[in-house]
């Protein structure tokens, strides 16, 4: 079965599916299947915004703070988990994420598509984009309150901030990796300024008064994440998604997760769903932290990174007690090598 488009109307498409008995070439397929994305809006394929191409030239990654390297093993081990509450504070983050997600998914149309199986994969992307805008934000908020908080106190964060902000621009990675495939509209866009606008004040208020309930709240907002792009991988491999099974990733995917050319973006959901379920668990180890408690928990963003870093790491009185200690083993060995030198060079006296 192959989809083809028959073009009704000037700027209307739509979609067929071609008879079991109808014999098409592969080139004919090979046409027909991005004109049928094309017509589903998807700027991979209808050339995009300047901006689009713009992102897409000569990529260079060098300046991320972070990149996710992720083996097959890793991924065959993600899986759906859920931390129970253990008490008022785990409970208040855990029922505003249901309720948050309740109502998104109905005024989306979500739960009803999903029920019905409507939901196609300009759905999909539209509300991919939508939520990485808004996951994004809780670890550049976090990242900052604690810079400033450091800055202040002037004392050590013990490295919190370099995980924050890795989060924060692995979100941000997913939601340029999602508009590669389409670019929204300005209602859309609208939508988008002003929920950061309310998310962004709530979070940043709600982080000044209870770190730890934050911290929770983000690491539940995970589990949804994660059940979301699982079910997405479901529908894919159920054959629900034709074009998210057949497309080849994008560019920004294939450089970001160092992919190779042949790559679907099937793969490059399943990689950002593991990038959910370590922000899962990292959050759900923040929050179990004190707020000046050392995090010794080194996530996957910081491993090709910062791997020869630790909690610890910058401290001036251990680096200067490390040199001295260093300096003092290179002049004992220099003096035991030249009162060597010294004896060995003196003459033998006769008996």
């Amino acid at each position: 079965m192959f989809p083809i488009v028959r073009r009704t109307a000037p700027g209307i498409c739509r979609t067929i599916l071609a008879p079991a008995r109808l014999s098409i070439s592969p080139s004919a397929s090979l046409v027909a299947f991005p004109m049928a994305a094309k017509c589903r809006g998807f700027s991979i394929f209808n050339g995009g915004s300047r901006m689009g191409a713009k992102m897409d030239d000569k990529l260079d990654m060098k300046n991320l703070l972070s990149q996710s390297a992720w083996t097959r093993d890793d991924l065959d081990k993600v899986e759906k988990t859920h931390r129970e509450p253990r008490d008022w504070v785990d409970r208040a983050a855990y029922y505003t994420v249901q309720a948050l997600r309740g109502s998104f998914d109905i005024g989306s149309l979500y739960k009803v598509k999903n029920m019905t199986g409507g939901m196609r994969e300009s759905d999909w992307v539209r509300r991919i984009i939508f939520l990485e805008t808004v996951a994004g934000v809780p670890g550049m908020v976090a990242g900052m309150l604690r810079h400033l908080h450091s800055l202040r106190l002037m004392r050590r964060d013990y490295g919190w901030i370099h995980s924050l902000l890795a989060e924060a621009e692995n979100e941000r990675m997913h939601l340029l990796i999602a508009l590669s495939l389409r670019q929204p509209g300005p209602l859309f866009r609208a939508a988008v300024i002003g929920g950061q606008a309310l998310f962004l004040s709530w979070y940043t208020l709600a982080y000044l008064v209870c770190p730890r309930y934050c911290h929770r709240f983000v690491g539940y907002l995970e589990e949804e994440a994660v059940h979301t792009y699982s079910k997405l991988l479901e529908d894919i491999d159920a054959g629900k998604l034709p074009l998210f099974e057949n497309l080849q990733a994008p560019r920004m995917a294939r450089v970001y997760y160092n992919l190779p050319e042949d790559a679907k973006l099937r793969d490059v959901f399943e990689l950002i769903r593991a990038d959910e379920c370590a922000h899962r668990d990292t959050n759900h180890h923040f929050s179990d932290l004190r707020p000046d408690e050392p995090n010794t928990m080194v996530e996957h963003l910081r491993q090709g990174h910062f791997q020869n870093q630790n909690v610890f790491s910058g401290m001036v009185v251990d680096k200067a007690q490390e040199m001295q200690e260093q300096e003092g083993i290179e002049l004992l060995r220099k003096g035991v090598s030249d009162s060597r030198k010294t004896g060995a060079s003196q003459p033998t006296k006769a008996a």
